[in-house]
């Protein structure tokens, strides 16, 4: 062999492992900001009742840190596509990222509820300029015989993040590095956007050819719709449902509604809309948007009131809540690991096997708490868990595949931004509403709770001291104390109604100890309704997945009937 064959042999050689590098460096960017994004929700959503407590802020409050970042991600992941399109995606990831990491070190740095909020907002902001560029760097970078096994890891950095979340966020808690408390579940993902944005320069750039204007009138009605519909559940609950509340709530629907028809006019006068509202004609792609909506609706708000049940109410700490957790996060990663093969084999139907599992889930959780009452220590729950995660990750998983089949390739696009909007939309209010049922049953049972411990509390007493009448009082107290604190919404900071005039020592300490037993026992019949209330929207979800099913076996390929 010649010198020139063997130096263009070597140099053939380097070509091909420097390209083979640059495709494994943007896989590892690609899943390592999929994982940092969506183990961030998880994370700090363990770490709410810490948040509660470190920053004194009340239940609407710390509502606001978890549906402030969800709330920006929805609005403005459409936004984040069409800016990556047109500035460039490698471009538009790296100040995704950047914003990311930046606004998760001053989310740490936060010295107030308020503060933290707008942090969380300005996060999930970035959040939304990551997400559509790694969609697209996949279907740009990947031939179409490779590409589902990309979105199977994709698909598995999602649910890995999802199952580790929980337990991250409790180590984190659990060791508290330097003191940091709840301000460590936000560091965690500073060095992960560093070594990020230190492989970017490997990755190579692209851009859309077609420089589609952006709908920017679409974009800011449909997010002062959203802000109207969401704040109000929020907050209604803590100012006690003013008038004005009440009137931006029922003003949003018309909005919403403004929103819509704006949209049709734009896509019928040959504009680009910021969403094609025309899909939703579509029955299957509708019906796919309700399960949507309905699953993430349930994810959210399960999560929220389990982590206040097992940390407010039974006293766990936040890596016990995460361990108990656990058993749904495996049975979640080892149902989306299998899916493919499922739906390849059954169809839909894996969607229907998964639904049903969801309601058996609820419920068996369900009557596990009833049986258990504030005695729960967590392993019973094992069982009911892993039967929970199994049927969630079930519908989870083939979920974006089965609703996007049907959909013509020309509006592919359009459609998975809907569908992603959705999902985020749905977590911001199924945090929401769940808030409102919670916290109203929370109140709807105070006097029911208190009244209960009061005879404990009475016999306690009378062992301490035989003084009738003086006992009464400190009784009398402890009820309307225990009603105070529960309306306050702040779990850290006591009413005057809870100090109570006595120098004996004991006397305190059984009264602390009564307002323990009547948070447990309320929290816990609180959180039973919350699951019969999820089993029931579980119910409803079998029901369109059904019908999900049969609109794929009644329809071909490319939403044409056949």
């Amino acid at each position: 062999m010649s010198t020139a064959a063997k130096s263009i042999s070597s140099d053939q050689l380097v070509t091909r492992a420097g390209l083979k590098t640059r495709v494994n460096v943007m896989l590892a960017v690609m899943l390592l900001s999929v994982f940092m994004t969506v183990a961030n929700i998880f994370i700090v959503n363990v770490a709410t009742p810490s948040l509660q407590r470190g920053l004194h802020s009340s239940f609407s409050g710390v509502q606001f840190v978890i549906t402030g970042y969800t709330l920006a991600y929805a609005v403005a992941l459409i936004i984040g596509g069409r800016l990556g399109d047109r500035f460039g995606r490698k471009r538009m990831l790296a100040y995704g990222v950047a914003g990311f990491t930046i606004t998760s070190l001053l989310s740490g740095f936060s010295s107030g509820v308020n503060m933290l909020i707008l942090f969380r907002f300005m996060q999930g902001l970035s959040a939304a300029m990551i997400a559509p560029q790694v969609l697209a760097l996949i279907q740009i970078n990947y031939v179409p015989e490779k590409r589902g096994a990309v979105f199977g890891l994709y698909g598995a950095a999602q649910g890995l993040a999802a199952s580790t979340g929980q337990i991250i966020g409790g180590l984190l808690l659990h060791w508290n590095p330097l003191g940091l408390e709840w301000r460590t579940v936000f560091f965690f993902s500073v060095p992960f956007g560093i070594i990020i944005l230190a492989m970017l320069p490997f990755i190579s750039e692209s851009k859309s050819a077609v420089k589609a204007k952006l709908d920017w009138i679409g974009a800011l009605s449909v997010a002062i719709g959203l802000l109207m519909m969401i704040f109000p559940l929020v907050q209604g609950q803590k100012e006690g449902w003013p008038l004005w509340l009440d009137g931006c709530l029922i003003l949003s629907l018309p909005v919403l509604a403004v929103f819509v028809w704006y949209e049709r006019r734009i896509a019928r006068s040959g504009g680009i809309p910021f969403m094609n509202i025309d899909l939703f004609q579509q029955k299957v792609f509708t019906v796919g948007m309700l399960v949507v909506f309905l699953l993430l609706c349930s994810q959210a708000a399960f999560f929220l009131v389990a982590a206040y049940f097992l940390q407010m109410g039974i006293g766990f700490t936040a890596l016990q809540a995460g361990l108990v957790i656990l058993p749904m996060g495996m049975g979640y990663f080892l149902a989306s690991l299998f899916s493919s093969k499922a739906v390849a084999k059954y169809g839909a139907h894996v969607l229907t096997f998964g639904a049903v599992l969801s309601i058996i889930g609820f419920l068996s959780l369900a009557i596990t708490v009833q049986a258990t009452g504030v005695t729960f220590q967590g392993y019973e729950s094992i069982p009911a868990l892993l039967i929970l995660g199994i049927g969630q990750g079930a519908i989870a998983a083939p979920l974006t595949n089965t609703v996007l089949a049907k959909i013509r390739s020309s509006d592919i696009g359009s459609a998975s931004g809907i569908l992603t909007t959705g999902m985020q939309v749905a977590f911001a209010l199924g945090i929401a509403l769940i808030g409102v049922i919670f916290l109203n049953t929370m109140r709807y049972h105070a006097d029911t709770v208190s009244s209960e411990v009061s005879q404990q509390l009475r016999q306690q007493l009378f062992a301490i001291s035989h003084a009738d009448a003086q006992n009464e009082m400190v009784v009398q107290q402890f009820r309307s104390c225990y009603a105070d604190f529960v309306r306050t919404n702040d779990p850290s900071v006591l009413s005057a109604s809870c100090k109570i005039n006595s120098d004996r020592p004991e006397i305190h300490s059984v009264f602390k100890a009564s307002i323990k037993s009547a948070n447990a026992q309320n929290y816990t019949d609180s959180f039973q309704l919350c699951l019969y209330v999820l089993a029931v929207i579980s119910a409803v979800l079998l029901l369109l997945v059904l019908a999900l099913a049969k609109g794929n076996r009644s329809t071909e390929p490319n939403g044409e009937t056949g």
